[in-house]
C-alpha cells in the first residue's frame, strides 16, 4: 500500500456487499497515522473491533492486528497512530496488501477490508500475531527495575521523537491523543515511596472509569494502546499523589513494546504497584516483567 485514501468494503462470506466509508494513511517515518470514517456499521454500541493489517499470500490474508477500536455507534470517526513494528513479518507499508476489521464479538464472516490489492473469489483469514509474540519475546533482554520505579524511555534504545508525528494527529478532534509534555521527574513517585507514602494512592479502575477523570483525559478511551491492555488485562492504574494523578496500563516489558508504549503516550514503566492491587489471574502475568506503562495526566 501507499499513503492515500482507500474505500472500506463490507464483505460477508468472501462477498463484496456494500461501500461503508474509507480509510486514509499517511506516513510518518516508521509510524502511520490512519484516519477511518464509517457509516452505518452494523454493530452495537459499545462493541470493540479489531483492526489487523494484512498481506495477501495466494489466498490467504496473513494479518496481524494493530489496534483495537471501542465504537459509541454505528458511525466511526477516528485517527489511529501505529507503528510498523506490528505489521505482519515487520513489513513496511509498501509491502502490506490492506487491513481488514473484525467484530470481536460477532462471527468473522463479516468483516471489512480496505485493500490495495484485488481479493480472489475465496480467501481465508491466518492472524500470524502469536508467531510474532513469541518472536519478540524470545529476546532475552529483560532490565531489572531500579529503586526509581519508572523505566523512562531513556533505558529504550529506540524511542520515537514526539516531533515526527503529523499535527493532524494531535488534533482536538481526534480521538487518539497523542503525548506532547513529558513527565516531570520531580513528582514521579519511587518505588520506596509507593510502598511507603500513605498519600500515595494506587487502584484498579475500569474503562468506563476514564470517565470520571477531567474531561481533557476523555479521549484516552480511544487510545489503542490502552484500549489494547485494558482488553487483554481487564483493568487499569490510577496513582494519585495529593493533587498529581498517573494513568498506567497493564502489560510486560519489552524494548519493542516500550516503543509502542512511548508512540502512545505511555513512556514510563513500573511494577511497583502490583502487590497491592489484588490482582486476578486473568488481571496479571506471572513474569517478572510485568507492570504498568504509565503517564502523566496532571
Amino acid at each position: 500500500m501507499n499513503p492515500g485514501s482507500y474505500y472500506l468494503y463490507e464483505y460477508e462470506s468472501c462477498c463484496r456487499r456494500r461501500n461503508l466509508g474509507f480509510l486514509q494513511i499517511s506516513s510518518h517515518n516508521y509510524s502511520y497515522l490512519l484516519t477511518l470514517h464509517v457509516k452505518n456499521l452494523p454493530i452495537v454500541p459499545g462493541e470493540q473491533l479489531e483492526v489487523y493489517a494484512f498481506i495477501l499470500e495466494n489466498q490467504t490474508l496473513t494479518g496481524s492486528p494493530v489496534a483495537l477500536l471501542q465504537c459509541s455507534g454505528q458511525n466511526l470517526s477516528t485517527q489511529l497512530v501505529i507503528s510498523g513494528e506490528r505489521f505482519p513479518h515487520k513489513r513496511t507499508l509498501k509491502h502490506i496488501d490492506g487491513f481488514i476489521i473484525f467484530s470481536i464479538t460477532q462471527n468473522r464472516s463479516q468483516h471489512w477490508i480496505a485493500s490495495a490489492v484485488p481479493l480472489p473469489d475465496f480467501y481465508s483469514f491466518s492472524d500470524c500475531s502469536l508467531s510474532t509474540e513469541e518472536s519478540l519475546s524470545s529476546e532475552p533482554e529483560n532490565p531489572s527495575l531500579s529503586e526509581e520505579s519508572l523505566i523512562t524511555e531513556d533505558a529504550v534504545s529506540e524511542t520515537v521523537s514526539e516531533t515526527s508525528l503529523s499535527d493532524a494527529s494531535i488534533d482536538a478532534a481526534s480521538t487518539e491523543e497523542v503525548p506532547t509534555e513529558e513527565v516531570p521527574t520531580e513528582v514521579t513517585p519511587t518505588e520506596e515511596t509507593a510502598i511507603q507514602d500513605a498519600s500515595i494512592q494506587a487502584r484498579k479502575i475500569t474503562h468506563a472509569e476514564i470517565s470520571t477523570l477531567p474531561r481533557r483525559f476523555w479521549p484516552l478511551a480511544n487510545n489503542s494502546f490502552l484500549l489494547h491492555g485494558c482488553h487483554n488485562y481487564h483493568h487499569l492504574l490510577l496513582i494519585k499523589e495529593k493533587d498529581h494523578l498517573w494513568l498506567g496500563v497493564p502489560g510486560l516489558y519489552d524494548p519493542r513494546e516500550a516503543h509502542m508504549a512511548n508512540l502512545f503516550g505511555f513512556p514510563q514503566f513500573t511494577s511497583s504497584y502490583i502487590s497491592i492491587l489484588e490482582l486476578t489471574e486473568d488481571e496479571c502475568e506471572n513474569s517478572e516483567s510485568f507492570g504498568h506503562w504509565c503517564r502523566y495526566l496532571m
